[in-house]
């Protein structure tokens, strides 16, 4: 019963994030007067479908609740050769109709490529307002006293900090809420960083802080080894908190894409569907909190990971509407295709080894 209530968890989890995202395709393209053939909601068979008189889109519901899909019409005309073969013909942009998405200018075309991701980024910020305003006490960046990490012990000073002491900044990273504060530890502290404080009204530089370390998966992270005070519950801090609470989770996506391009995390610290489902499960057995907070979190990554400039990708599209814009004519279409098809392979070749290895884990754990 357990594993079905996290199927069902996962699976809404990852329909409502893959929806809202192509929701903001959808609304860019109605915008700006770009026909969209079918929007449909989950994927698969046809449940129920219902053209709409005035603009023709075909709104459909499938059989699988997991996600959605735009069909954008480009300009396409499938035609037969001389053979009586069906070949898809892609007509030049001056015979297009105004309809047609590559008849739209490319600023247009931009802003419909990257309402995708947008849309999940605005998703995840108004999940983390959500989960802020659920909070009893938000947290301060103010040091209240140390906590020995062996004994659990009180003190009042630890590697040159003092209780009092207002952190504003770890290592070059500037924070502004507690949670910045302990993430930043986290990954700043596994070797000894200066901490800027503030400190009887002066900012004062603390060398070589050396927080106390753990090690998971022969990765090296601080541990916050203080207790911090909490600030009042009010609308300025609430926005505060929401506002810094989304750009620490988009801080570390950033951080976890720049550790793979680095060799700092590796196969075995990816997750495919299946490692992100265990996770979700376990979040479920936390609280409706854990499961919006681990929500969050995807979707500020499917937002950022969609617009990375490769093939197959947002992100890829980008790249060659920017170069587009830049030479003032598209690039050859067989370019894109080609490019295209190679990212998507290796992207599946991707998500097929990382749900192996989620697989193995689960076996073998």
């Amino acid at each position: 019963m357990e594993a079905v209530k996290v199927f069902f968890i996962t699976v809404i989890v990852f329909g409502i994030l893959i929806f809202v995202h192509e929701l903001g395709h959808f609304i860019a393209c109605r915008i700006f007067g770009i026909r969209v053939n079918e929007f449909a909601i989950g994927m698969g068979p046809k449940l129920f479908s219902r053209q709409s008189k005035k603009s023709g889109t075909v709104y459909s519901v499938r059989a699988f609740p997991i996600g959605g899909f735009n069909n954008i019409e480009d300009g396409t005309v499938e035609t037969v050769d001389e053979e009586g073969r069906e070949i898809l013909y892609h007509p030049p942009r001056e015979e297009l109709p105004e309809y047609a998405f590559n008849a739209r200018p490319v600023w247009q075309r931009i802003i419909v490529i990257i309402s995708g991701a947008l849309m999940n980024l605005i998703l995840g910020v108004i999940i983390m307002s959500v989960i802020v305003i659920g909070t009893e006490k938000y947290g301060s960046t103010t040091i209240a006293h140390f906590v020995d990490t062996e004994t659990g012990d009180k003190t009042e000073e630890f590697s040159g900090l003092k209780s009092g002491d207002e952190v504003i900044k770890v290592g070059s990273r500037r924070v502004f809420t507690g949670d910045e504060l302990v993430y930043s530890i986290f990954y700043k502290g596994a070797e000894p960083v200066d901490v800027t404080v503030k400190r009887n009204g002066e900012k004062v530089v603390i060398k070589d802080v050396s927080f106390p370390t753990d090690e998971q998966q022969g990765i090296v992270y601080g541990i916050i080894n203080f207790r911090i005070y909490s600030e009042e519950k009010n609308f300025i801090n609430t926005v505060k908190q929401s506002f810094f609470g989304s750009i620490n989770v988009v801080t570390q996506v950033f951080d976890s894409l720049v550790g793979m391009v680095t060799g700092k995390y590796g196969l075995e610290h990816m997750s495919g569907p299946i490692g992100v489902g265990e996770v979700i499960g376990e979040a479920a057995k936390l609280g409706i909190r854990s499961v919006l907070s681990i929500t969050v979190m995807l979707s500020m990554n499917l937002g950022i990971f969609n617009l990375l400039p490769i093939p197959g990708l947002d992100g890829g599209k980008l790249v060659f509407l920017i170069a587009e814009a830049i030479i003032r004519k598209p690039l050859p279409r067989k370019v894109e295709e080609y490019a295209t098809v190679v990212g998507i392979t290796l992207l599946m070749a991707l998500v097929i080894v990382v749900a192996f290895k989620d697989v193995f884990v689960m076996i073998f754990r």
